[in-house]
Parts: C-alpha cells; sequence; structure tokens
C-alpha cells in the first residue's frame, strides 16, 4: 500500500528546487516516500554553512525561549507552509531535533514523531480546543503559531480537482477516496465538501477569535504575487522572532522563504490544480445541498471571506 502524507511530499520536492535537480520521475517517486529527513539533510548544511550562522552557534535561538506550532488543513496550503516553516527555521540554524512534526490520522511513525521539540508542523488536526491545550503545555514558554488560511470554497473546489486526478488515493478523509475518480463536478463537490466540514469547523475556530500568540497567514496574498508574498513572509518574520534575531538573520530568513514563491521560482510538480478545473467546480457551488452550503457561506463569512 502507498502511504501519502500530506506535510512531507512537499518537503521533498522543497529540497530538490533547492538543489536543482528536480525531474518528474523523482517528484513521482517522492509519492511514496517520506522525506523529511531527506530534507533536513539536504537543505540544512546550505544555511548553517552560512558565517553569519556559524558565527551565532552559542547564541540562544528562538525555539530555545518559546514553542512553535505551524498548522495546516487539507487543500488550505499544506504544500506552501510546510516550505515556509522549514526553510524559515532552517535559515536560523535550526536542527533535526529541534522539530517535530504531527497529522491526523498518523499515517506512518516516520510521519508522526518528536512530539517534544520546540519546533512543531500540525497537519488537520488544530482547532480552538488545541490550541488552549497547546497553550498551557507551554507554560511560561509562551507559544508563537502560524495558520494558513484559504477561501473554503475554494478549498473544496481545490479538493475535488486534486482527487478526481488521482492524487492521494489513501486520504482517509476521503474514504474511498478512488470513488472521487468517477464522479463529475457536482457529486464531486457535494462529497468533499461533506467530508470537509470537521476541518472546516476546526480552522475556523481557531481563526474567528483571534489570539496574540498566533498569526494568521493568507494564502491568497501569498500566492499573489511576489509583493504580497515579501509583505506576508516580514509580517510572519517580525510575528515568530522578532527582536530575537538580528538583522542580518532577519534577512537571511526572509531570503531562504522566497525559494517558495511561485512567482520568483516556478514549480514543475504537478501538485498544482488546473484552474480551468477549478472555474468549473465552482460554478457548482449553488448547488450543494442547501444546509450544506450555507455551513460553507457561514465559514466563509467567519474567516472574513465575500461568500460566493
Amino acid at each position: 500500500m502507498i502511504v501519502v502524507t500530506f506535510g512531507c511530499l512537499p518537503l521533498v520536492l522543497l529540497a530538490q528546487r533547492v538543489e536543482g535537480n528536480y525531474n518528474a520521475e523523482t517528484a513521482a517517486a517522492a509519492e511514496e516516500s517520506i522525506a523529511l529527513n531527506f530534507v533536513q539533510s539536504k537543505v540544512l548544511p546550505r544555511f548553517a554553512e552560512a558565517p553569519m550562522l556559524v558565527g551565532n552557534q552559542k547564541k540562544s535561538k528562538p525555539w530555545h525561549l518559546h514553542n512553535y506550532v505551524g498548522f495546516c488543513h487539507h487543500k488550505a496550503g499544506v504544500y506552501l507552509l510546510s516550505e515556509l516553516w522549514v526553510l524559515s527555521f532552517m535559515a536560523l540554524g535550526a536542527k533535526k531535533s529541534d522539530m517535530g512534526m504531527w497529522m491526523q490520522p498518523c499515517y506512518s511513525p516516520q510521519a508522526c514523531y518528536s512530539p517534544k521539540a520546540p519546533i512543531q508542523f500540525w497537519v488537520d488536526m488544530y482547532s480552538a480546543e488545541k490550541a488552549q491545550l497547546t497553550r498551557e503545555a507551554a507554560g511560561k514558554r509562551g507559544l508563537r503559531v502560524v495558520g494558513i488560511v484559504r477561501d473554503p470554497i475554494s478549498m473544496i473546489a481545490s479538493a475535488y480537482c486534486y482527487h478526481h486526478r488521482g492524487k492521494e488515493m489513501n486520504n482517509w478523509f476521503f474514504f474511498p477516496a478512488r470513488l472521487l475518480l468517477l464522479l463529475g463536478p457536482k457529486e464531486g463537490l457535494k462529497f468533499v465538501a461533506e467530508r470537509m466540514v470537521p476541518m472546516m469547523e476546526n480552522l475556523t475556530s481557531v481563526f474567528e477569535h483571534q489570539s496574540n500568540d498566533t498569526f494568521r497567514l493568507d494564502y491568497e496574498k501569498v500566492v499573489g504575487s511576489s509583493e504580497t508574498f515579501d509583505q506576508q513572509m516580514n509580517q510572519m518574520i517580525d510575528f515568530l522572532f522578532g527582536d530575537q534575531i538580528s538583522a542580518a538573520e532577519r534577512s537571511e530568513v526572509l531570503n531562504a522563504t522566497q525559494w517558495a514563491d511561485l512567482h520568483r521560482h516556478p514549480r514543475a510538480d504537478d501538485h498544482g490544480n488546473d484552474e480551468a478545473c477549478e472555474e468549473e467546480v465552482r460554478q457548482y457551488v449553488p448547488t450543494l445541498p442547501p444546509d450544506l452550503l450555507s455551513q460553507y457561506r457561514s465559514y466563509q463569512q467567519r474567516l472574513g471571506y465575500a461568500t460566493t
């Protein structure tokens, strides 16, 4: 059985892009691998070798002082945030032992590890309730959380197109996911919308009442242009690290995150969907059952999006 994880596949492709040896055959093979260790061994040395970081090896790192959590939900930008998260901390010299990862469900032991590491990346499991428990666990260390948000209607349209073309067929949320290969856009949109309600509830619960320890990263702004990408990154870096890093380190982090900017570094893999597919699917949003459509319009409103 092929084990596909949401958070690790993006990381192996990130390493290939940084190394400059991306190819479609390797990308296909990556779908059957757990790649975080590979990324950390390939990308980390590039940043750790920088003179600025070598000179500051004895300096206390931000994660020595605070706990960090990056979280995402399916089709809100998992691939994107996983790149930004790893690049940001690796640029400051984070090591494998500093990082942990967890997802729900846990598809393999390699995908869920180091729950006590100070830098965490969580997939499909963060909610207002989980946030409070995490806050309490951090105690006096304090917590810095970054979550990525996307228009809920765009999320379900993206989910249909992504799985309809055969991606992540073992995805637990859409079992039996292979049914999506057969469903047309009207039936398929309803199928994914019903199954994504729990994660939509979790995502919305975190951001409808903003907390000072949580930063909202807007997917639409990050992918909109290099200018809006940099604006979001500058805000995120200030939130995460503040005056705990030098101006030179801050510049290093910003430069590192720019590897994830699709306008600067177009992605050659097929993780993204055909825009025409998503536009077609969105035409069927009004045909969703009234109660379900009302739920999604509520999610849009509570997250600050115009209803569609």
